[in-house]
This record gives C-alpha cells, structure tokens and sequence, in this order.
C-alpha cells in the first residue's frame, strides 16, 4: 500500500512538472520589428492598382513579385463584435488619414492580436492587391479573386510593431463620400435613422429582421443635407437584435461598399460607435404654401386606366428601388377601377426605398396650383409612405433635394382595407417652374410592409 502511495506522489509530481513546463502562458511581449526592405506608402499602392485598372480594366489585379517592398499603417477595424470577419482594415495614419486598405485574412478572430489602433507593417511580397466588392484589398490571388492570406502565411506577411496609439475619426458628410475615402475609418455627425425604420413600438434592429439573409440594411440620413446612406450590420454580430435608436447623434466606423459594390456603406466596430444623444429629431418640414383657391385648369391628370407597368416609363413615369432590390410600384386593379399599388408583403427584402415619380408638370401655365390624389391603405404595420415635390429632379431620388408635402396618409386596418379617401388639396402656390412629385415608400418585410393605393392624381390651378 505504501508503494502504491508513493507512486501516486511521483506521478503527480511529474504531471505538475509537465504542466509547468508544457502549459504555461506564452509570452505576449512584442519585439520592436526590423523591416529589412522599403516602406512605402498605401497610397502609392492604391495609385499602382489604379494604372492596373486603367490599362487592363476593372478586373486588373497588380501581383507583387521579387520586391522587398512593405506598406505600414493602423487598424482600424475590430472583429470583437462580430461585426467584420478575417479582416482587417488599414489606414496609413492614426490622424487625418489619406489612404485605406482591406487585407484579408485566414484568422478569426482577429482582435486578440491585430487590436485596434496597432501599427502593422505588410511584406508585399507573394501577396495581390485587386478590387472585391468595389473595395481596394489585399490577399492572395485565386483565380480572378483576392482570397484570405493562409493562417500559416501571416506572421511572415502581417508584422506587429510595438506601438498602439488611439485612432482619430476623419470628420466627413455622406456628400463627401468618394471612393478616395474608402477603408478610413470616419466619424459623420448630426444623422438619424429614416422615420419609417424607428416607428414607436415597431422599430427595426440592426440586422435580425426575418429577411436579414448575411447583414441588415439600415437607411441613415443627414440632418444638414438631407442626403441617405447605409448602415449594415452583419447578422453575426453580437448587437444585430438591439432597437435602431430613434433620436440623432454621431456615426464612428469605417467608410465601405455593400456586397455588390456599387453603393456605399458605414460599418460600425460595435454599437458605441453611434452616439445618438440628441433626443429631437430632424424630419423634414413640410411645404407650407397658402391655401389652395378654386382651381378651374388640370395641368397634369392621371387615373392609371390607360396604363400597363410596361408603360409607365414610356410615359414619363419614373419607378426605382434605391436600395437595390426588385420591390416597385406596380399597375393594379379592382372591378373596373385601375391604380398603382405597392406592398412590400413576401418581397423577402429586408430594407427598401421605392420612388414613384411623376412625369415633369409645368406650373408656369398656372397660379394658385394644388395637388389631389386618392389613397387607399390597408394591412396596415405603420405609416410608411411619404409625399414629396422637387423643381430641381437629378435622375436620382437619393440626390435630389426634396420639400416634405402635408399629405394625409391614411391608415388602413391589420388584416383588410380603409376607405378610399382623398389626400388633398395639398397647396403648391409658392413652387414654380417644373415640377415633379415623388411617392417614397421606405420599410422591409415583414415588419414595415403596408400596402397603398394610389389613384386620380391631379395637379390643378387657375
């Protein structure tokens, strides 16, 4: 029995010995790098790619062989929230950045060792730079794609410096966004997201709506300008079910594209990257003109009874979803009565913002003018429908600036139909010139997706 005891004793001594020496933490000291090759700068990269692209076309890729050439900048980006994956993004100063760059990366995650605010050095060489989702990134080359720089192939690429300093935002408007901005991180004040998405007791998440398929969609407006952009959130992110906030404040993260790469977006870090601290918002005021008189000219009628979806472009009409999906206004009928619907029921798009615009309607011919139109809502989840009237029309909704119309929306029941009711007479005596109104529809299903009828516009005067 005692040798059996004594045994036991050795063995634990061992195991004891084994842990110490086969389990203790490693070190995380980090040696002050030596950069045996060149620094230069991210932007004279982006500059290389651009003459890539300019001889050889959109697809160019620039391969970096036999160089000892290295580019050195800060993250500014963290995957502790979720938010990013097997990337990071770079900037080439802590300050008033100028240039920016996506690197991928087969790590996940990233944050314990590529934290924000770390100086890195990049060797370029064995490594491609090329455009994915309209972003400049840097990786390995794979076919006509930048993939993931291997995990086994980072420490060799991706070299730590020792200094981690604090990052400073890049203080911009969404009017300033350019593709010059892309992979900086940006702070954007006096914003707010869209009404229709904060409604009281029915405000959308960031990103777990039933149809949030990768990330949700979030259209953000600027207090200042009025204009709109994209906050999107990936669905594997840790905040993606809190509430949008329904007051206005400040945007921190990062300035990228959407998955298409044909619009830009803001990418938060984690959600204190909003400061949304002032409680009142900013919704557009509306048209205050006098009081329409009695109208005796129509200079512009329509009641859709002639009309096919196929025409409505033929005619003048202008049918856009901004946001990218395939959600419009569309011919619809009843018995004998003709008009133009939109729902967004079972459209399986989580965020959109669809415009009907009419044809141009001069009101130089008349004084006094008003606007009418009959509306009909019905399987009414909030009011999301909006009147607006512009004189200065860009072909493009999002960069047109717009004037809020008094229109009375009506709400319809959950589950059928209100009355048709008429929405006017809305004045538009103190507007001149050329005209064009806009019905914008903001919502996503299946939280926001009441549908309208729209019918007998008619803008008249005397």
């Amino acid at each position: 029995m005692y040798a059996k005891r004594l045994s036991y004793f050795f063995i634990g001594i061992m195991f004891l010995n084994c842990s110490e020496e086969e389990f203790k933490t490693p070190s995380i000291t980090i040696d002050t790098p030596k950069i045996e090759g060149t620094i230069i700068s991210i932007d004279a990269v982006l500059g290389i790619l651009r003459q890539e692209i300019a001889s050889n076309g959109e697809n160019a890729k620039v391969f970096f062989e036999e160089t000892d050439n290295f580019i050195e900048g800060y993250i500014v980006s963290s995957d502790k929230a979720g938010n990013f994956y097997k990337k990071l993004i770079v900037q080439d100063k802590s300050n008033n950045p100028s240039a920016g760059i996506q690197v991928l990366i087969d790590i996940n995650p990233l944050y314990t060792t590529y934290e924000l605010g770390r100086k890195i050095y990049i060797k370029l060489e064995g490594v491609s730079l090329g455009i994915e989702n309209g972003v400049p990134t840097l990786g390995i080359a794979e076919g006509n794609s930048i993939s993931t720089i291997p995990s086994f192939y980072v420490e060799d690429i991706v070299i730590r410096s020792t200094e981690v300093v604090t990052i400073t935002p890049l203080d911009i408007a969404i009017e300033d966004f350019t593709d010059k901005l892309l992979n900086l991180y940006v702070k954007i004040n006096a914003l707010q997201f869209t009404k229709n998405l904060v409604l009281e007791n029915n405000a959308f998440t960031f990103a777990a709506e039933d149809n949030d398929k990768y990330s949700g969609e979030r259209i953000i407006e600027s207090c200042s300008s009025n204009n709109t952009t994209i906050v999107s959130t990936s669905t594997f992110s840790s905040f993606k079910g809190l509430k949008l906030p329904n007051n206005q404040g400040s945007f921190e993260g990062v300035l990228t594209k959407n998955f298409l790469g044909n619009a830009y977006n803001l990418v938060l870090n984690d959600p204190t990257g909003l400061v949304f601290d002032t409680e009142s918002r900013c919704d557009p005021e509306v048209l205050e003109c006098l009081s329409v008189s009695d109208a005796s000219l129509t200079v512009f009628e329509e009641d859709f009874t002639n009309l096919k979806n196929k025409d409505l472009e033929d005619s003048g009409w202008i049918n856009k979803n901004t946001t990218g999906g395939k959600l419009t206004y569309k011919i619809g009928n009843f018995g004998d009565n003709q008009y133009i619907q939109i729902t967004g029921y079972r459209s399986k798009e989580s965020l959109y913002e669809a415009w009907l615009i009419t044809p141009e309607i001069d009101l130089n011919t008349v004084i006094d003018a008003g606007l009418n139109f009959d509306l009909q809502a019905g399987y009414d989840n909030g009011n999301i429908l909006e009147v607006f009237v512009t004189n200065n029309y860009t072909e493009d909704p999002s960069a047109t600036t717009w004037i809020k119309l008094d229109a009375t929306i009506s709400r319809g029941p959950l589950n059928a139909f209100s009355p048709i009711v008429s929405a006017g007479p809305i004045s538009l005596s103190c507007l001149e010139g050329k005209i064009r109104i806009g019905y914008r529809y903001i919502g996503g299903d299946p939280r926001a997706t009441t549908r309208y009828h729209i019918d007998n516009i008619r803008v008249t005067g005397k």
